[in-house]
């Protein structure tokens, strides 16, 4: 694996507010295990917009593995716990057990005068650290009230340090219960997510945004669609993991239809687009699919490299069910065996030569 290869992959995306939204409601409605009607009940409330659509099976699958990820729920290690339907969603899920009591008594503390936009924390049962959580959050509040500037809408990570002294903090408490409906929000605190930059080249007027995991493919490709685009209007750089994120960009492209993505096929490769598209559900945008004409030609070559581990035949069945039809049994053999295929397996002198790959993206 290329140096630049590492790179592009290297870095996870902090979680999604979706993810963080459904952690943050199952953890207020269930404890220790949520059966599947559970967990539907949790989505619905989260993605409101996406569950009952077609895109709502996949989404919450996703959804799911980046709470495994960050370990914020256990999913069943075996198939009985796991549903027929495709992709599979688990029958139940453990959750994380809760903080133990504190030794110090809440009840003792001193009373606290809270802000409106928190007068819910004197009704709600909380522990002794949230309360601190939130008596910082109160204290801001109350010293920026009325001053306009202050409360600008910032990035959440500038407000995250100008209140606890910490850009990241927020990304941990938006996983908690402080963030369950009827609590605390972003929009509270004056603050907004900010996706990474996507680097993007507009190649035609077509509707496709066809989205290239790696630095070299992306290239070759953009070089080969330049004066002969097809229904492709912009062909973008996905960069690994910050793609997860920064798909909420293809936003401010004009006159995009279509979201197709081309990756490595391997564990990352095949994660990324399906976290990518849990963004673009929430926001409105084109379901993030495979450019399946790609996939083929790219199976077909059966360019192996090794991959850092093999992957468990459920989670390979989960992984491939996002590809077409017609590479998944194939692509999950791959996976299984500890292999994977580098899209750079499908270069400059193959795509020149087959051009099949234009059609059907």
């Amino acid at each position: 694996m290329s140096d630049s290869h590492r790179y592009e992959k290297a870095e996870r995306q902090p979680l999604s507010e979706s993810a963080a939204c459904l952690s943050a409601i199952l953890n207020s409605t269930t404890e220790g295990r949520a059966e599947q009607a559970a967990i539907f009940a949790a989505f619905v409330q989260a993605c409101p917009g996406t569950a009952g659509t077609s895109q709502g099976r996949p989404v919450l699958s996703a959804l799911l593995d980046e709470l495994a990820d960050h370990h914020l729920v256990e999913l069943p290690r075996g198939r009985a716990g796991w549903d027929d339907a495709q992709p599979p969603l688990p029958r139940w899920l453990r959750l994380p057990l809760p903080p133990k009591p504190e030794t110090r008594s809440i009840r003792a503390m001193a009373p606290v005068v809270w802000r409106r936009e928190l007068s819910w924390a004197g009704a709600d049962q909380l522990t002794a650290t949230q309360i601190e959580v939130l008596k910082t959050i109160n204290r801001w509040l109350r010293d920026t009230d009325g001053d306009d500037n202050r409360r600008t809408v910032v990035p959440m990570r500038e407000r995250s340090l100008e209140i606890f002294g910490d850009e990241k903090r927020l990304d941990t408490l938006a996983t908690t219960t402080l963030f369950a409906p009827g609590r605390l929000t972003l929009a509270t605190l004056f603050a907004e997510r900010i996706p990474p930059p996507l680097a993007y080249e507009r190649v035609g007027d077509g509707g496709i945004v066809l989205v290239i995991e790696n630095s070299d493919t992306f290239e070759t490709i953009r070089a080969l669609v330049a004066g002969n685009c097809g229904q492709i209007g912009y062909v973008a750089f996905g960069g690994g993991h910050a793609f997860e994120a920064s798909v909420a960009r293809i936003r401010r492209l004009v006159g995009v239809t279509d979201i197709a993505y081309y990756g490595d096929l391997d564990d990352d490769g095949l994660t990324i687009p399906q976290r990518a598209n849990v963004s673009a559900a929430a926001l409105g945008l084109p379901p993030v699919r495979p450019a399946a004409s790609l996939y083929r030609l790219l199976v077909r070559q059966d360019v192996r490299g090794p991959a850092p581990k093999r992957v468990d035949p459920l989670v390979a069945e989960r992984r491939v069910s996002w590809l077409p039809t017609t590479v998944r049994r194939q692509a999950a053999d791959i996976l299984v065996a500890g292999d994977r295929l580098p899209q750079e397996a499908t270069g400059t002198v193959l795509l020149q030569r087959d051009d099949s790959w234009r059609r059907d993206l």
